[in-house]
């Protein structure tokens, strides 16, 4: 993929994502065709939107949802400080009404993890995480009508792995090592009681082996965690749409809860 059309699809995000609105699937020969070239598009809508980072957010991290979904693998994006909102919050419904929420496992660095050539081990990176609830609102950029293809992993990296904004709980849980991830339940509801349904086991995993992972990645690409960081390490409800008016609660056990109201 050229530099001008990095920056041509880049800008063409970071106005979509500045202004609250939605642009074209680019078709074939104006999109990123390799991963490689989807995260330049990433990186460069980062640098144009010009927000501060509060860590970092992957989808698709089990192999059955890539299968399901079509994906070659996670897709990995930046979480934007100023879309980062500590529960309990009011979200502009003018900026992600009709956005769709996902509860997700969370983890604040209470230490720094620096970019580095050697892979991090678990073992390394469970003593400088805290266990957050998150609730994640994703979205899309690009203009659901006319569009002249269906979209690709790589188009929804470009968008900053489809991100839009996120709610987590206030505090953490450091001693977070008994918590059974796997078999976590969350009673998440809406305020007419329309309940999130959890995702079906076959597609969870261990949310701190899913870490471990995309914190390599991302330090593969160069980048590293600050103390106070996030990263969020995919859905644990079937996603469903917010709509303007609407409030959400979600108890992760005993674990802490989430909710904010969409105005």
């Amino acid at each position: 993929m050229s530099k001008p059309a990095i920056e041509k699809l880049a800008r063409s995000l970071a106005d979509a994502w500045r202004n609250a609105t939605t642009t074209p699937l680019p078709p074939l020969a104006e999109a990123a065709a390799t991963r490689e070239d989807a995260y330049r598009v990433q990186d460069r809508l980062a640098d144009l939107l010009g927000e501060p980072i509060a860590g970092w957010k992957v989808g698709a991290a089990v192999k059955a949802v890539q299968i399901l979904e079509g994906h070659d693998g996670p897709i990995v994006g930046r979480l934007f400080a100023p879309r980062v909102y500590t529960s309990p919050a009011n979200v502009p419904a003018a900026r992600y009404d009709g956005y769709k929420i996902e509860c997700e496992a969370a983890f604040r660095f209470v230490e720094a993890v620096p970019a580095r050539a050697q892979p991090y081990t678990r073992y390394e990176l469970a003593p400088k995480i805290a266990f957050h609830p998150g609730v994640e609102i994703a979205g899309s950029r690009y203009a659901a009508e006319g569009a002249p293809r269906k979209a690709a992993t790589a188009d929804a990296i470009a968008d900053n792995g489809g991100g839009g904004a996120y709610v987590v709980s206030a505090n953490g849980i450091a001693d977070w090592a008994g918590i059974d991830f796997e078999r976590l339940a969350i009673d998440a509801h809406l305020d007419d009681g329309t309940a999130l349904e959890p995702i079906a086991p076959e597609l969870r995993r261990d949310p701190v082996d899913i870490l471990v992972e995309t914190v390599n990645d991302i330090s593969a690409r160069g980048y590293g965690f600050r103390a106070g960081d996030l990263l969020s390490t995919g859905t644990l409800t079937v996603p469903r749409p917010m709509r303007r008016g609407r409030s959400l609660t979600a108890h992760f056990g005993r674990h802490g809860s989430v909710s904010f109201r969409m105005d």
